[in-house]
C-alpha cells in the first residue's frame, strides 16, 4: 500500500515537473493578455515568399515611372516593367501606352491557348509560354499592372525620421511589437498630408468611420493628420484586432480588410494567413487584402536593410515641441499676437488643426494639445496666461450656412443677414465677378465682420474660386433605345420610373401601351428610352480644372470625346451624344455641395413633441444622427424601430427626436461634417473628365466605386442626382467622374 502511495506521488511529481517545462501547446499558439502582445517577431511564412518577394522589388527595384505588368495570383510571373515616360507623357499618355503593351500579352496569351506551334514561337512569347506554362486564358484575364514604388519609399524613409523614434515609443508605451513601426510605408510612406480617394488620412491612413472610434474627426479638427496622436489610435486599433484575432498576421491584414472580415476568414481557414490568402473568398477581399500583409513584410525587410536598398540615406531629424493643453476656445489671432508666431507655423506645429481654424473662422478648441517647435520656446504656459479673459472662450464658433435660391444677389444677401459683400466673398474665395448659383452653400461670416488675413487659406485650397455661367445641359442618348428595358421593382411607380430615366409617365404609357398607371406589378419588364443629362462644363467643372487649362480632344476608339471648355465627356460605343441648350437645374458639383433638404415636421403633432424627419445622405450613420441630435444610438433606432446592425439606404427617411438639441444645431454640426469631407477631397483630387457608360451585368455600386473606378460613393451619387444609385439597373446610364491627383510640392 505504501510503495503504492510512493509510486503514485512520484508519478504526480513527474507529471508537473513535464507540464512545467514543456510549453503549452494552447498559449504557444494564442499568446494571451496584454503582457504577451509585443512578444512576436514577424518573419515571412513558408507559402509566402513569392508575394513577399514580389514587393520587395516593387519598393527597391522599381520607381513610380514603370508599371509592373504581371499576374495576379502568381507574383513570380511579370511579364514587363513598362516605362511610362516620367513627366514628359500625360496622364492618358501613359494609360494608352501601358493599355497598348497590356492587349500585346492578352493577345500573346490567347494564342498560346489556341494551341500556337511552339517551333515558331517569338522570344517573348517563348518566354511567356515558358513562364505561365499553362492556363493561359484564364492568365490572359489574370493581367494586373502595379506601379513601382522605389522613389516613394526612399522619401518614406527621409521622413521617418521626424517620427520613428517617437512612433516606436508609443508602440512600446501600449506593448505592441517594435516592427509595426514599417507599417506606415505601406500606408502612406510617411507622407503626413496623404490623402485617399476613400477618405483616408494621414501616415496611418485612417478613415473618418475608424478614426472617430479612436480620435476627434471633426470640421475643427482631425487627429487622423497628427502623425504621433494618430499613432496611439493605430495602437489602439491593432491591439483591439489582436485580442479578438490571437495572429499578428491576421491582426495586420484586419487593419486593411477589418476585423469582422477576418474573423469570418479564421471561423473557415484558422489563423493560418497563407492558407487565408489562398482560398477566403468575399467580394472586400480583393488584390489588396490578400496582399496586404507580404506588402508589409516587405516594407518591413526593405526598411530594416536600408543601406543594402537605399546606400547613403539621410534621414530628417527627429521633430522637437514643447506643448500645453488649451482649457478654453482661443481664437488663432491671439495666439499668433501672445506667442509670436505666423499662422504657417502654427498650422505646421500643429497638423490636426483643420482649414476652419487656420483661417479663422473657428476657434482652437478647448482640450487641444497645443504644440510649438521646441528650439523656439521653452514652456508655453506663461503665454498663454497673457491671453486675456476677454479672448478665453467658452464654446466655439457656430457655422452658419446658407444655400443659395433663384435671384439670390451677394449684395441682397450681405443686407439680408447683416454682412458685407466683401465678407461673403472673403469667407467664401468669391472671385472678382461675384458668381454665385443656385444649390451653391455660402459660409455666413459672423454679424462683428472680424477682418481676417485669407492668404494662408488659398495656399492651403490650392483651388481658385469656381466660375457658374448660364445653365446649359449636354444630352446623352443610348442608340437604339427601344431596346433597352427596366424590370418593375416594389413600390415603383409610373412617375418614379420616368423620372429615373429622364423622361414622362406619358411616353412611358404609350411606349408600353399602358392605359392604367396603377397596374404596374414587381417584376413586370417596361421599355424605357435612356436618356441623361449633364449639366454643361462650367456647372460641373471643379475648381482646379477652372485654372488648368487642360484640353484633351482627342477621341475614344469606338466612342466620342467631347471637349467643352476645360472638362471632357467621353461616351462608350453605342452612345449618342448631342450638346443641348436645355435650362434645367440640374446639380451642381463643385466643392461645395448641395444643400440637404431640410429636417422637416409632417405634423403638429410631431412639431409638439420635437420629431423631425430628414433623409439619408452618403456617409451618414445612425451614431453620426445620434451624435448631432446629442442622443444615444438606441434612442435614435427606438425612434425607427430599426434594428442593431441593419442598413440605412441613401435616400431614405429617419426620424430624429429632437429634445437635446434644436434642428439647427443638428444641420450645422451635419452640414460641417459633409464639408470637411467634400473640403478635404477637393484639396486633393480634381475631375478630370467624366464618362458616361451603361451598368454592365454583375456590377455592383461597390465595384464601381471600389474596384473599377477608385471614387468615393458620395461623388458618383452627386453626378447621378436623378437616380437611385444603391438600385442600378443592368443596361442604365451612369455618369463618371473620373478624379486625378492633385500635386503638391510634399506630394
Amino acid at each position: 500500500m505504501a510503495k503504492n502511495i510512493t509510486f503514485r506521488l512520484l508519478l504526480t511529481f513527474l507529471t508537473v515537473f513535464l507540464f512545467i517545462l514543456l510549453p503549452n501547446p494552447v498559449f504557444a499558439h494564442f499568446p494571451q493578455g496584454p503582457h504577451t502582445l509585443s512578444e512576436y517577431h514577424f518573419s515571412v511564412p513558408p507559402g509566402l515568399e513569392r508575394q513577399v518577394n514580389f514587393w520587395k522589388k516593387i519598393y527597391s527595384e522599381y520607381t513610380t515611372d514603370y508599371a509592373v505588368i504581371h499576374d495576379v495570383d502568381n507574383l513570380d510571373i511579370i511579364y514587363e516593367a513598362v516605362y511610362l515616360g516620367g513627366e514628359s507623357l500625360s496622364r492618358r499618355a501613359k494609360d494608352r501606352k501601358l493599355s497598348q503593351v497590356k492587349n500585346k500579352y492578352k493577345d500573346i496569351l490567347i494564342d498560346l491557348a489556341r494551341g500556337k506551334n511552339k517551333t515558331i514561337l517569338t522570344g517573348d512569347e517563348k518566354r511567356v509560354h515558358d513562364m505561365v506554362q499553362n492556363g493561359f486564358y484564364r492568365a490572359a484575364k489574370n493581367m494586373r499592372s502595379q506601379i513601382g514604388q522605389k522613389d516613394r519609399f526612399q522619401e518614406g524613409l527621409v521622413r521617418s525620421g521626424r517620427y520613428m523614434e517617437e512612433i516606436k515609443r508609443i508602440l512600446k508605451e501600449h506593448n505592441l511589437p517594435g516592427e509595426i513601426s514599417a507599417l506606415p510605408h505601406v500606408e502612406s510612406s510617411f507622407h503626413e498630408g496623404a490623402y485617399s480617394s476613400a477618405g483616408a488620412a494621414g501616415i496611418w491612413q485612417f478613415t473618418r468611420g475608424t478614426g472617430r472610434l479612436f480620435m476627434r474627426v471633426r470640421y475643427d479638427v482631425d487627429e487622423r493628420r497628427d502623425p504621433l496622436l494618430s499613432t496611439h489610435a493605430a495602437a489602439k486599433l491593432l491591439t483591439h484586432n489582436f485580442e479578438e484575432l490571437q495572429s499578428w498576421p491576421l491582426a495586420l491584414t484586419a487593419y486593411n480588410h477589418g476585423t469582422s472580415g477576418m474573423k469570418r476568414a479564421k471561423s473557415k481557414y484558422g489563423d493560418d494567413i497563407v492558407k487565408i490568402i489562398a482560398n477566403y473568398r468575399s467580394r472586400t477581399f480583393g488584390f489588396a487584402s490578400q496582399n496586404f500583409y507580404a506588402e508589409f513584410l516587405a516594407a518591413l525587410e526593405v526598411s530594416k536593410n536600408e543601406e543594402k536598398y537605399f546606400p547613403n540615406l539621410t534621414k530628417f531629424k527627429p521633430l522637437q515641441y514643447v506643448s500645453m493643453r488649451f482649457d478654453d476656445y482661443v481664437h488663432i489671432d491671439s495666439v499668433m499676437r501672445h506667442f509670436n508666431m505666423t499662422r504657417e507655423e502654427i498650422a505646421k506645429s500643429n497638423p490636426a488643426l483643420r482649414n476652419p481654424v487656420i483661417t479663422g473662422q473657428k476657434r482652437i478648441p478647448r482640450g487641444f494639445v497645443f504644440k510649438a517647435p521646441a528650439g523656439k520656446y521653452d514652456d508655453l504656459e506663461p503665454l498663454y496666461q497673457r491671453i486675456s479673459n476677454s479672448d478665453k472662450h467658452d464654446d466655439q464658433v457656430r457655422s452658419k450656412w446658407y444655400t443659395v435660391q433663384r435671384g439670390d444677389t451677394l449684395s441682397g444677401l450681405a443686407l439680408r443677414f447683416g454682412t458685407s459683400v466683401h465678407e461673403l466673398k472673403r469667407e467664401n474665395s468669391i472671385g472678382a465677378r461675384n458668381k454665385i448659383y443656385v444649390g451653391k452653400v455660402l459660409r455666413l461670416p459672423d454679424r462683428n465682420g472680424t477682418s481676417r488675413d485669407r492668404t494662408f487659406a488659398v495656399a492651403q485650397a490650392k483651388t481658385p474660386e469656381p466660375v457658374a455661367v448660364a445653365a446649359k445641359t449636354v444630352e446623352i442618348q443610348v442608340a437604339d433605345a427601344n431596346n433597352s428595358s427596366y424590370r418593375v421593382r416594389r413600390n415603383d411607380n409610373l412617375t418614379k420610373i420616368a423620372q429615373r430615366f429622364n423622361t414622362n409617365t406619358t411616353e412611358l404609357s404609350q411606349l408600353n401601351n399602358i392605359k392604367n398607371p396603377n397596374s404596374l406589378y414587381p417584376g413586370q419588364t417596361l421599355v424605357v428610352p435612356q436618356n441623361v443629362v449633364l449639366a454643361d462644363a462650367a456647372n460641373i467643372v471643379t475648381d482646379a480644372q477652372q485654372s488648368s487649362g487642360a484640353k484633351d480632344k482627342e477621341p475614344e476608339t469606338g466612342g466620342e470625346t467631347i471637349a467643352k471648355e476645360d472638362r471632357v465627356i467621353e461616351t462608350e460605343p453605342g452612345v449618342k451624344v448631342q450638346l443641348a441648350s436645355i435650362s434645367s437645374p440640374a446639380y451642381q458639383m463643385n466643392k461645395n455641395r448641395p444643400a440637404f433638404l431640410p429636417v422637416t415636421f409632417d405634423s403638429e403633432e410631431h412639431k409638439v413633441s420635437r420629431m423631425g424627419e430628414i433623409t439619408v445622405d452618403f456617409d451618414e450613420t445612425l451614431s453620426h444622427y445620434a451624435e448631432w441630435a446629442q442622443l444615444s444610438v438606441s434612442q435614435v433606432r427606438r425612434a425607427n424601430k430599426i434594428r442593431p446592425r441593419s442598413q440605412i439606404p441613401v435616400h431614405t427617411k429617419i426620424k430624429v427626436p429632437f429634445t437635446s438639441t434644436d434642428p439647427e444645431k443638428f444641420e450645422e454640426r451635419r452640414q460641417e461634417y459633409h464639408k470637411a469631407i467634400q473640403d478635404d477631397f477637393f484639396s486633393n483630387y480634381r475631375v478630370s473628365k467624366l464618362v458616361v457608360r451603361k451598368v454592365q451585368k454583375g456590377e455592383t455600386l461597390w465595384e464601381i466605386c471600389n474596384d473599377i473606378y477608385f471614387i468615393p460613393f458620395w461623388l458618383l451619387g452627386s453626378y447621378n442626382p436623378d437616380k437611385d444609385i444603391n438600385t442600378l439597373s443592368v443596361g442604365e446610364p451612369i455618369i463618371i467622374p473620373i478624379i486625378t491627383p492633385i500635386k503638391s510640392k510634399d506630394s
